[in-house]
């Protein structure tokens, strides 16, 4: 008889977690990661060493919990998993991370014989298992991490990825630029819970609205793909394929033990689904940014704010390489924005070079009002100059003014946003001065704008966005 095994919903309905094998070696990190955030999860530790670790007593048995739990991290030797996956299900568990590594993912015949074991023993249980070899959940509104010294950002991200160190990565940097999640997973071998289980889930799930994916390779991958079209037809999927090279794919067998598949062949079936791609963790943060914090564009004229001619012209290009259109400022703008710019070396044909006039908070917040109101722009991007802010606020013994000064952009920017229903991306390059870069990009995720490191950044993924956009309102009229 077959087991019934709970939903991906069911099993996410934690209030007690067990974390077993609980060590020193790496600082504690589980416990860390799990007791950083508040929450009003019940988290009891396990360890053959009995003691105690931030406040938390160490039990030497799951037998010493003197309650049933619902979720359990499993961070023992490879030997001794099978006791303890039994030992968790006797327990109540309804889901487990499996940490532990050495599995089909060492290319051995040792590892995939363990890892055949793992898979039968699983199967006979009512209980559903992430791994072996990952990081499993993360859940920011419920209080559960994977990783320590995270900020708790919940948001509208859901996100699947083979590897534990990209969900890591892909978390703390969208963190960090202000892009919240919902539920992240990080699934490693992939024995029970597997991706098309999980891009099911998120098909429904009302918590999320858009979703980013690093996957490696896959057995099934055409259920896989099936099923990310099903989820493009209704929210946004961004994927980064791992193993897209000859030499990626060897490194993709060596860390999951999966087949990474053909490279032709997996980009036609993510344009085929309409799933937009990326190449780069850091393009991958940025394109999710836009879908998270942007209202969806309403065609690919953009209008853009800047210092310098120069800049200004190799961003006009990037646009055109990108797939935008940088169409001329209408008269009616130009007629608002005369009497304020003063300054010789402006131009105001689009891009906006404000030229020496950036400097003036009052006049640069009320060009971005006024270029964001035109009706020939439906996105506008910011370039925020720290560098050249920072030079000349320095000079002047005015270095205390600035926080204020890009706090008066980042109101005007959002107020564009929302009056217009307009995306206004803010690009903050990286170029010099890191703590004053940092106080200028803290200002503007304060105010949920989405922002990069570079123009670049902010030009491709709001093309990829677009390109997004038009194909599935295309489709919709087809059908």
């Amino acid at each position: 008889m077959s087991v019934k095994k709970p939903s991906i919903s069911e099993m996410l309905e934690i209030k007690s977690v067990a974390i077993i094998g609980v060590s020193m070696k790496l600082g504690y990190y589980w416990v860390h990661s799990m007791l950083q955030w508040p929450h009003d999860l019940k988290v009891w530790l396990v360890s053959h060493r009995e003691g105690e670790v931030l406040g938390h007593k160490i039990h030497s048995s799951l037998d010493d919990i003197p309650e049933n739990i619902d979720y359990a991290i499993i961070a023992v030797p490879r030997r001794v998993v099978p006791e303890v996956i039994k030992q968790v299900a006797d327990k109540g568990a309804k889901g487990a991370t499996v940490f532990t590594s050495g599995y089909s993912e060492l290319g051995t015949d040792e590892g995939r014989s363990e890892e055949k074991k793992f898979l039968d023993m699983v199967s006979n249980l009512s209980m559903r298992v992430f791994g072996p070899n990952c990081m499993g959940i993360c859940y920011p509104k419920l209080g559960f991490a994977f990783a320590p010294t995270i900020i708790q950002r919940v948001g509208d991200v859901g996100f699947i990825s083979q590897s534990g160190g990209v969900a890591i990565s892909t978390y703390t940097a969208a963190a960090e630029s202000g892009v919240g999640f919902s539920k992240l997973f990080s699934f490693g071998n992939s024995v029970d819970i597997k991706p098309p289980e999980l891009i099911r889930y998120f098909q429904g799930d009302e918590e999320t609205n858009v979703i980013g994916a690093y996957i490696e390779g896959t057995e099934s991958g055409s259920e896989l793909l099936h099923e990310l079209k099903i989820l493009a037809d209704k929210k946004p999927v961004v994927v980064l394929k791992g193993g897209r090279s000859v030499e990626g794919s060897r490194a993709v067998s060596s860390h999951t033990g999966a087949l990474a598949g053909n490279r032709e062949l997996w980009s036609a079936a993510f344009k085929q689904a309409n799933v937009p791609t990326v190449s780069t963790l850091e393009e991958l943060v940025a394109t999710l940014s836009v879908f998270s914090l942007c209202p969806e564009p309403a065609s690919r004229n953009v209008g853009m704010i800047a210092i310098s001619g120069g800049t200004s012209v190799i961003y006009t290009d990037m646009c055109i390489d990108a797939g935008l259109k940088v169409p001329t400022t209408s008269n009616e703008t130009l007629e608002k924005l005369d009497p304020l710019i003063r300054d010789v070396g402006t131009s105001l044909k689009n891009p906006i070079d404000l030229a020496a006039d950036y400097y003036s908070d009052q006049t640069t917040t009320e060009v971005l009002r006024i270029v964001g109101s035109d009706s020939k722009f439906d996105s506008l991007i910011f370039e925020a100059d720290v560098h050249h802010i920072h030079q000349v606020a320095t000079i002047m013994g005015a270095a205390d003014a600035v926080i204020d000064f890009w706090r008066d952009m980042a109101e005007a920017a959002r107020e564009v946003s929302i009056r217009e229903n307009k995306p206004v991306l803010i690009a903050v390059p990286d170029v010099a001065y890191p703590k004053a870069r940092k106080e200028a990009w803290d200002v503007f995720v304060d105010k949920q704008l989405p922002v990069f490191r570079n123009m670049q950044e902010a030009i491709t993924a709001l093309s990829k966005a677009c390109d997004y956009y038009e194909t599935r309102k295309r489709r919709s009229q087809n059908d």
